[in-house]
């Protein structure tokens, strides 16, 4: 809205708009929201466990960047998308009053699963919180994973590797006989408890956001939605013929 553009053809204004428009407020609209849910998270749950969104900030921006949620040639073949920036379907008010409300929902689930877990036993708060850290790093990026239209090899190694990352980082620091937390890692990978706490908080904490996401494409479908569909079925019932 407040730039400038040069262009050497009239003919190019529409592929600016239609198209490149489109993807930008698609990707800015999403971006503003997850980054309001992901450090809310944090935020919360800074009351209990100290921890950096560092590793998480990759992701973000890598998805920010490349995400397309419609091809080029259906957002030039159906110019009425772009309408959907001037609605403000992507970000508006109740949009992000949702996204604190799930915010605030995961960030208990995140806390009080593995509180109530553990509390008859003799864990200590370094292993809490290398449980929490984990946790909370594995639950934002499926988050993300979930609204991510296009997949192509970045955005995998983007999402999955900040996983990754943050398990080698915490090995590496929990074997460092200087630190509190030394060997806390180990420790705790041994149990089945601490995988299957893991897995508890992804589903508990995703399973609202789901299936709302679910009861809302099936019964409440935007035009990007059915768009979407539309470029999917153009693609099976080919592969389906042959």
């Amino acid at each position: 809205m407040a730039s400038d553009f040069a262009m050497g053809q009239f003919r190019f204004l529409k592929r600016l708009l239609l198209v490149h428009g489109h993807w930008n407020y698609q990707r800015v609209g999403y971006l503003v929201l997850y980054n309001f849910y992901r450090n809310a998270v944090f935020v919360l749950m800074l009351f209990c466990v100290f921890y950096s969104v560092i590793y998480t900030s990759v992701p973000t921006i890598v998805v920010g960047v490349l995400d397309k949620d419609l091809s080029h040639k259906t957002l030039l073949k159906y110019p009425k998308l772009y309408g959907v920036g001037h609605r403000h379907e992507a970000y508006n008010l109740q949009l992000f009053w949702i996204t604190m409300i799930d915010t605030l929902w995961q960030s208990l689930v995140l806390f009080y699963i593995p509180l109530f877990t553990y509390k008859e036993s003799s864990i200590d708060i370094w292993s809490m919180g290398s449980l929490w850290t984990i946790a909370v790093v594995i639950l934002v990026n499926i988050h993300l994973a979930m609204d991510i239209r296009r997949w192509v090899f970045i955005i995998h190694a983007a999402v999955w590797g900040s996983i990754i990352i943050t398990y080698a980082c915490m090995v590496v620091l929990d074997s460092i006989p200087i630190f509190p937390n030394y060997w806390t890692i180990y420790h705790l990978a041994k149990s089945p408890t601490y995988w299957l706490t893991i897995l508890l908080i992804i589903i508990v904490a995703l399973l609202p956001r789901f299936l709302v996401k679910v009861i809302h494409q099936i019964f409440w479908p935007s035009d990007i939605q059915i768009a979407r569909e539309a470029e999917i079925l153009r693609k099976v019932i080919p592969n389906l013929r042959s």
